[in-house]
């Protein structure tokens, strides 16, 4: 029933976004994660290498419901709240070591992407003094942000990390990363036609693919 489920809330929410109908949207958007956690609880337990990311889908529901009032406080709060998520998501993908060279190859693209980031962000801010305070808020999340994606993406080279579970999960993490830059340059002015459904649309199915790939990771991690 869960899955059924799972599909209806975020069609519905998917729908809503794309027609701007925001009361159907911010109604069905903290239904999708809750969703999504049983899901995870089901399939991947409570054991202790779940625990990570099960707390990760717990802040991000938090951040989720964070984002929903329309204002500056409850927005950072939400900011927090997914910042959070990241760091617990990089703990979890992190809880099996990667080779040293992918881990050399992974560390210098994002450190490359990074810089874009703060270069974009820092050039956006200046020309808007409004957001200007938000700058020690902004990197520091790009930060985690591109960190959680590259550690995602190392799972493809954990060797305690199925090919299919690892693969699930860096799909997800850069559908996570992808959600949240087109969220941020939406905040900060870029104007991109059904940028809501765009946001979450990659946002739930990157969360669903990282929760399929987690679930299975802990699965088969257990003591046999």
């Amino acid at each position: 029933m869960l899955l059924p489920a799972l599909v209806v809330s975020a069609a519905l929410n998917w729908y809503a976004a794309w027609m701007q109908k925001l009361r159907l949207y911010y109604a069905t958007k903290p239904i999708v994660l809750i969703i999504l956690i049983a899901l995870f609880v089901l399939w991947g337990g409570l054991h202790p290498p779940a625990l990570p990311f099960l707390v990760a889908l717990g802040l991000s529901l938090l951040g989720d419901i964070f984002l929903i009032p329309r204002s500056q406080r409850w927005f950072l709060a939400g900011l927090i709240a997914f910042f959070l998520a990241h760091v617990s998501y990089v703990y979890g993908f992190n809880a099996a070591p990667a080779p040293l060279l992918p881990t050399l190859l992974a560390a210098a693209a994002a450190g490359l992407l990074l810089g874009a980031l703060f270069a974009y962000v820092i050039r956006k801010t200046g020309k808007k003094p409004e957001l200007k305070p938000m700058r020690k808020v902004f990197l520091p999340y790009a930060a985690v942000l591109v960190l959680m994606a590259a550690s995602a993406v190392l799972c493809l080279f954990r060797s305690a990390w199925p090919l299919p579970a690892a693969g699930m999960c860096a799909s997800g993490g850069l559908l996570f990363l992808t959600s949240d830059l087109l969220h941020g340059a939406d905040r900060m002015g870029k104007r991109i036609p059904h940028a809501r459904f765009w946001i979450i649309a990659t946002y739930h199915l990157g969360q669903f693919l990282i929760v399929l790939g987690a679930a299975q990771w802990a699965q088969l991690s257990l003591p046999r």
